[in-house]
């Protein structure tokens, strides 16, 4: 990309559906560029931009089912030194080779456009000494991601050689992932496997799309594990690693992720949706937690497994569920 392409900036467009209508536009736009600020989203809109329907507008603009959004994102500058920051994580393993972490909600792995800290790799980069920059500076020890909301096991790499010998194994789709998902609705099958290519959505450039004819091949396995009256739990182990995979193809199927704010029937679960009452605010994330990831340890050659526990929201919710007047019953193991 040339100096001048650069300075410009990223265009996206996207076009307001009806449950942003309503809704502020530094809200939205916020929304749209995961794992930015609303401040950064608010800077944007007052630089000039981002225009809606074609023209500049305010943050605080309410927007209408089908305005159409555009927005002139300047990526953070390049080979910027990573600043180490103390943010919480917990750490499930820790060698010479790799760290094994559970990364908690509301953390983005890395910098990226609108958000030049508070990540993973800051936190990484505060708290061990010797990380991978195969990746580059911004990205010091990240061999995959998960999304932002998105909880569970990552990977490490402390040293190149471990970061080749697993993006490797990831590349060639030698890992094991599994994830536990809650989905709307009640799913009748008891297990499937999913093979929808997947795409980047051209006019909304924050989701992905199924797209038989341009997007690449993605594959998740999925079986049930527990049935509720308007919920159902799924464990599903993806083959590939697509962008927002499990999440599309859950929701390419009628049941979309809980709480999914681009794929979703709703941003959060209260109480009263979860057969108590009040209007408190259980969760307010996607129910998406890698459980577990298996693979080859890049020094010794055996393999490993790691797993991690449910955060307290998801569980919470369960509990809930499973007290109520909508539980069912379990299914599989």
């Amino acid at each position: 990309m040339s100096d001048a392409a650069e300075q410009a900036g990223e265009l996206i467009s996207f076009e307001v559906n009806a449950e942003a209508a309503g809704q502020r536009l530094d809200v939205v736009l916020q929304a749209q560029l995961e794992g930015s600020s609303r401040t950064f989203a608010k800077e944007l809109i007052t630089s000039g931009r981002v225009k809606v329907n074609g023209k500049p507008a305010k943050p605080a603009l309410k927007l209408d089912c089908g305005d159409r959004v555009e927005a002139q994102v300047v990526p953070p500058a390049r080979n910027a030194a990573l600043v180490p920051q103390d943010l919480p994580f917990g750490v499930l393993h820790e060698d010479a080779s790799i760290i094994v972490i559970n990364k908690p909600a509301g953390l983005t792995v890395h910098p990226g456009a609108g958000q030049a800290d508070g990540t993973l790799a800051n936190a990484l980069a505060f708290r061990f000494d010797e990380l991978s920059d195969v990746g580059g500076e911004q990205r010091l020890g990240i061999v995959h991601r998960l999304d932002k909301d998105t909880t569970g096991v990552m990977v490490i790499a402390r040293t190149n050689r471990a970061h080749y010998a697993l993006a490797g194994q990831f590349q060639e789709r030698t890992t094991s992932k599994e994830y536990l998902a809650l989905v709307e609705g009640s799913v009748h099958l008891d297990g499937d496997v999913i093979n929808l290519p997947l795409a980047r959505n051209p006019r909304d450039h924050m989701r992905v799309i199924v797209d038989g004819q341009h997007g690449k091949a993605a594959e998740t396995r999925w079986e049930v594990l527990e049935r509720f009256a308007r919920f159902t739990l799924l464990r599903c182990r993806p083959r590939t690693g697509r962008t927002h995979q499990i999440r599309v193809h859950l929701a390419s199927m009628g049941h979309p992720i809980a709480c999914d704010a681009l794929y979703g029937r709703r941003r959060v679960l209260r109480m009263s949706d979860l057969g108590g009452s009040g209007d408190d605010v259980v969760l307010g994330r996607q129910a998406l937690h890698a459980a577990r990831l298996s693979f080859v340890h890049p020094l010794d050659g055996r393999p490993r497994e790691y797993s991690a526990d449910m955060p307290a929201d998801f569980r919470t919710t369960l509990e809930l569920l499973r007290s109520s007047r909508y539980a069912a019953g379990r299914t599989g193991s």
